[in-house]
């Protein structure tokens, strides 16, 4: 296989910027390593400091960002939207523990070109990042089979489906264990606010207890269950 992916011999490109957004150290570094020794690829940035990454987006520093989806605070999804927010998008290859039909479903809605997950060799980013480069999306087999059923009119709960971003947001923080205190400085909103939001929320969940809302999390692929083991 060809694992270069830079462009025909007669026309120069630019290295493909790519930024590593893993708040798994270990994993971030092996990652990095890995793609460096690609010919063609850039690493724009390591860190999983959000602002870092906005503003070097907003620079154009930025071709394609890999994502994982299960990060300590804010939540994959979040980053997505605020990603989604910018002027330019970058490409977003989610890379995560997890997959299940919401995360999948979601991911795509919010913008991502593909999804691996973090079981697959690390081989299989030779064809995703020649997909992606090129426009294309990709899916390794688990995510793939469940973006179909993510688009059957049945396929996510009544529940489920009423959820905000933002509500999923708090789902997410809270089956994580943040505090009302810390939500609410995230969410520029009182911890009253946020009380209120939580007490709406598991309503909409039938939800009783926080450990109810860890098992919902951890059933919709908003937390990786290595985390409460």
């Amino acid at each position: 296989m060809n694992d270069s992916l830079t462009g025909p011999a007669d026309q120069p490109t630019r290295p493909y910027r790519i930024w590593i957004f893993e708040d798994h150290q270990c994993f971030r570094e092996l990652l990095a390593d890995f793609l460096e020794a690609i010919p063609g690829i850039e690493i724009a940035g390591t860190e999983d400091d959000e602002e870092l990454l906005y503003q070097a987006v907003d620079a154009g520093q930025v071709d394609l960002v890999i994502l994982d989806l299960h990060l300590q605070g804010a939540g994959g999804f979040r980053v997505m939207e605020r990603l989604k927010a910018r002027a330019q998008m970058p490409d977003v290859l989610i890379l995560s523990g997890q997959a299940t039909t919401h995360s999948v479903g979601t991911a795509i809605r919010l913008g991502a070109i593909g999804y691996l997950q973090k079981t697959a060799p690390l081989e299989e980013l030779y064809p995703a990042l020649e997909c992606v480069r090129q426009g294309q999306g990709y899916f390794s087999a688990g995510p793939a089979r469940l973006l179909a059923e993510s688009m059957a009119p049945d396929a996510t709960s009544a529940a489920f489906s009423d959820l905000t971003l933002k509500e999923v947001d708090l789902l997410t923080r809270l089956a994580h264990g943040v505090s009302a205190k810390e939500i609410g400085a995230a969410f520029q909103l009182s911890p009253f606010t946020i009380y209120r939001m939580r007490t709406q929320l598991m309503r909409k969940i039938n939800a009783r207890n926080l450990q109810e809302i860890v098992t919902y999390a951890l059933r919709n692929g908003l937390m990786d269950p290595a985390l409460v083991r």
